[in-house]
């Protein structure tokens, strides 16, 4: 009878990281008009924009960068008056004044309605440089700086933004990755994609040949050599993993790097958001964030109605370094707060987006957003 292994698999040495998490977590919200046309006016502008935000985060170990979906002014002004033209027909069978409100489909369709020739709209080129305010774009341009250059066909392959790299690829590495600088972890950690070996085939008899379905786990990984690399055991497919090289499995980027970001992600965690709600509601900490600081920039004029209306937020919030996870909201208070108007049915008994804040961080007048992120970290890194 064959002797049982009862011992496990010797570990080999791997180097320890330098770097360590910071006490206090920082996640950071920009808003859309981060990159409208007022502030970025091709998509060159735009890479170099998201590259500022993505170095700044690199730079403070923030663990998410969250994309905040604000309309241009121009998109506020066209819902506006699509809110105007509500108000369409008049008169009635009976003689009465009748006022309707939102034609369905079979009123359009009537007699008495006044055809009108629809212009073929203009379908996006996706490959222009204009993409005024497209927030898709840039949070994937900032998880494109987060991904290993032999990765990112991988990675990208099904993006609808794939061929927009064209000025991200030019940049200089970033040089605060987590990796960098931290003591040659590169030589026993690298970062890798779980990849299916050769979909295997089977032959019934009298019957064509056909594939299996896709494998769901295996041990090859992806980490831009030219072969495959291969682990002791299997995992599933098309996951962004940390390899251990020396020890061939999956470990934790806080375990190779001494640093993680939320929801394990190698450097920050991007995540988008449709509206001001879903920026808490879906936050990718669990116990959500203990704090949230309100950072006033991309406001030129410093009118008085947003000093007013930002009155009544603390303007000395306690930031002393804690075990929390506090957010950083940026952006022109006229536009976090129509955000908010937005989206107020989901948020009951809060009246302006004021409430939602526990301070507010001071930072000289007339910045930038993407300059008034790397103040702001500057500011409460401990």
């Amino acid at each position: 009878m064959a002797k049982r292994k009862t011992e496990a698999k010797e570990e080999k040495p791997v180097k320890k990281p330098v770097k360590a998490i910071p006490e206090t977590q920082y996640s950071i919200c920009v808003p859309s008009t981060i990159i409208s046309a007022a502030n970025a006016k091709n998509l060159e502008q735009i890479t170099s924009i998201a590259y500022q935000i993505a170095k700044a985060a690199t730079i403070y170990n923030v663990a998410e960068v969250v994309v905040l979906d604000v309309p241009t002014s121009s998109k506020k002004q066209d819902l506006a008056e699509k809110e105007a033209a509500k108000v369409v027909e008049l008169g009635s069978n009976k003689g009465g004044k009748k006022i309707k409100f939102n034609f369905s489909d079979e009123d359009i369709l009537k007699p008495t309605a006044v055809e009108k020739t629809k212009e073929p709209e203009t379908p996006v080129d996706l490959s222009s440089d204009l993409n005024e305010n497209n927030t898709l774009l840039f949070a994937t341009l900032l998880q494109y700086f987060m991904t290993p250059p032999y990765l990112v066909k991988s990675v990208f392959a099904n993006n609808q933004f794939h061929t927009k790299f064209k000025y991200a690829q030019k940049l200089p590495k970033i040089s605060t990755l987590p990796f960098m600088s931290n003591n040659h972890v590169s030589k026993d950690f690298k970062e890798g994609l779980t990849i299916p070996k050769a979909t295997p085939k089977v032959t019934k008899k009298n019957k064509k040949v056909s594939a299996l379905k896709k494998l769901s786990v295996t041990k090859y990984v992806n980490i831009g050599d030219a072969e495959p690399f291969v682990l002791d055991h299997e995992v599933p497919v098309n996951v962004r993993v940390t390899v251990d090289l020396k020890n061939k499995k999956i470990v934790s980027p806080l375990q190779a790097y001494g640093l993680i970001g939320s929801k394990s992600s190698f450097g920050y965690h991007v995540r988008y958001c449709a509206n001001f709600s879903s920026i808490f509601t879906q936050c990718s900490f669990p116990e959500g964030y203990t704090s949230t600081i309100y950072v006033n920039c991309d406001d030129y004029f410093n009118s008085n109605d947003t000093i007013e209306a930002r009155n009544s937020i603390n303007k000395n919030p306690d930031l002393s370094p804690n075990d929390g996870k506090i957010l950083l909201l940026f952006g022109n208070y006229n536009d976090i707060d129509y955000s908010f108007q937005n989206d107020k049915a989901n948020l009951p008994g809060v009246e302006n987006a004021s409430q939602m804040f526990d301070g507010e961080l001071p930072i000289p007048k007339g910045v930038k957003i993407e300059d008034a992120t790397l103040i702001s970290l500057t500011k409460v890194y401990h």
